[in-house]
């Protein structure tokens, strides 16, 4: 019985538990998981990827949106409303100018200037 007995070459039990270890990558995200460096670099690449994407995404999105605004300018009924808004916008900006706000700090710059020059 003893010749039917021979040795075992397998390996142990925790050899085969480590290996498997190997070769799934827990080693490694082990290993990422103590570095704060790394974890660090990889969280700002990621920061910087998300906000260069949520860029060019909201450019593409908004080109689009304002693309389709302007084709519906050329609709019979909601064409007239978008002119409407366009023109009283234009008028509005024709109008004012913003030149009675420049005008007001141009008095208080001149007020100011003033009671310098008397004190």
């Amino acid at each position: 019985m003893a010749s039917n007995m021979t040795s075992s070459t397998h390996s142990s039990p925790d050899k085969e538990l480590i290996k498997a270890f190997e070769a799934a990558g827990v080693v490694e995200y082990l290993q990422y998981l103590k570095s704060t460096r790394k974890i660090m670099w990889t969280n700002f690449l990621a920061g910087i990827s998300r906000g260069f994407g949520i860029t060019v995404g909201m450019t593409v999105v908004l080109g689009i949106f304002i693309w389709i605004l302007t084709q519906l300018v050329s609709l019979p009924v909601v064409g007239e409303y978008f002119e409407k808004i366009e023109a009283n916008i234009q008028e509005y900006a024709e109008k004012t100018n913003y030149t009675d706000e420049f005008d007001r700090m141009n008095r208080l710059l001149e007020q100011i200037n003033e009671n310098l020059r008397n004190n």
